[in-house]
């Protein structure tokens, strides 16, 4: 059964919360709950796992951020609030990133370009936390100049971008925002009576983000406004037929659904190979790094002591097994490893099916070690 994370969905209960945008779509004047979200789900052959709440533009965000916290439901697993990008921008506990609005009327043109907006960026990537960018179409460009001023923050795109049309201009500046390798792009935001229009759409994105950097996303309940929810993801689902990195497992190591696991290893360096290795790793292959990104790996080191070499990941997938062996089939890796490998030497007493010995955790100044481990 296919498993699915959300990576973009709103609830609100009118009764707490006033969104000010609902009087021009008086369809969406009515509460909306995770039951609802859930029964939805729920009609469909598939496991809905959760998803991640995005802000719905409230015109209280400390009141949002209690009222979503307060929640505290089991499938909502990740949460996207609002703020005001700039250096001393108010970053709630426990959220994945936030999302200022750059769509609305309230926002000036210009704005991703103002100086305390990419100050706020550069604090969410020294925090690694994401963005999430809803902005008018025709201010894709701006956007591209401000994450390319931060190139290390991670930054999604929501709904395609808010396309209106296929057109030069938007494949133009889409292409050169998914050249910047921390950018993502949510599928949503469009008709999907247009068959035609959303085959070119769906062909170009898989083919500049690929899968990997692609994230299924309902935009429940606001999807009512040009589609339907079913008619939505029965069409991904044919599309993507059914891809699992796709529908969760892209949302699970973005947004690190997953606890992160902490994996060391080490392995033996040729000495008459170590300056070689060296100039390697000073100038790796992008594609490289991409691929290691894409299998779940947030945080990777190697450290060099005499012909000793020692790596240390953080890991935020939930099936290792699963990303090695897509890492393992990716043809520019298994290029890279046919120059680095020359270099090394497995350890004595590693496992025949070891190239890095696997290291096992003895001491942690903030964690007891079990017994056994």
């Amino acid at each position: 059964m296919l498993e699915i994370v959300d990576s973009h969905f709103h609830i609100w209960d009118l009764n707490v919360l006033n969104l000010p945008w609902l009087e021009a779509y008086p369809s969406l004047k009515k509460n909306y709950t995770m039951d609802n979200l859930c029964k939805i789900y729920g009609s469909h052959d598939v496991l809905f796992k959760g998803g991640v709440y995005v802000e719905v533009d409230c015109d209280n965000t400390a009141k949002e951020d209690e009222f979503i916290f307060n929640l505290n439901h089991p499938l909502i697993l990740a949460k996207i609030m609002r703020a005001q990008l700039c250096k001393s921008m108010r970053l709630p506990l426990g959220v994945a990133g936030v999302r200022e609005p750059l769509h609305t009327v309230q926002s000036p043109r210009g704005r991703c370009l103002k100086k305390d907006f990419i100050e706020g960026l550069e604090i969410l990537a020294d925090n690694d936390l994401i963005f999430e960018s809803c902005n008018r179409v025709e201010e894709l460009t701006d956007l591209h100049k401000a994450l390319s001023s931060v190139p290390q923050v991670k930054a999604v795109i929501n709904h395609c971008g808010n396309i209106t049309e296929f057109n030069t201009d938007y494949q133009q500046i889409m292409k050169k925002l998914a050249s910047l390798p921390n950018v993502y792009c949510k599928v949503s935001g469009f008709p999907t009576g247009d068959t035609v229009f959303l085959k070119k759409l769906l062909d170009f994105l898989t083919s500049i983000f690929r899968t990997s950097r692609l994230l299924y996303a309902s935009n429940f309940p606001v999807i009512s406004l040009y589609s339907s929810f079913d008619e939505h993801l029965n069409t991904l689902r044919k599309y993507f037929n059914d891809n699992a990195d796709f529908f969760s497992k892209n949302a699970k190591k973005l947004y690190k659904i997953n606890k992160p696991q902490i994996r060391a290893s080490v392995i033996r360096l040729r000495t008459e190979k170590a300056s070689y290795y060296k100039k390697l790793h000073a100038s790796p292959y992008p594609s490289v790094n991409e691929m290691i990104r894409q299998c779940g790996i947030n945080q990777y080191k190697i450290f060099n002591r005499d012909d000793l070499l020692f790596s240390i990941m953080e890991y935020c997938g939930d099936d290792y097994e699963y990303d090695m062996e897509k890492m393992a089939h990716d043809p520019e890796t298994i290029q890279w490893w046919k120059e680095t490998d020359p270099c090394q030497t497995r350890i004595e007493g590693a496992a025949k099916d070891e190239w890095w010995a696997d290291m096992q955790p003895v001491y942690d100044l903030n964690k007891k070690i079990p017994k056994g481990d």
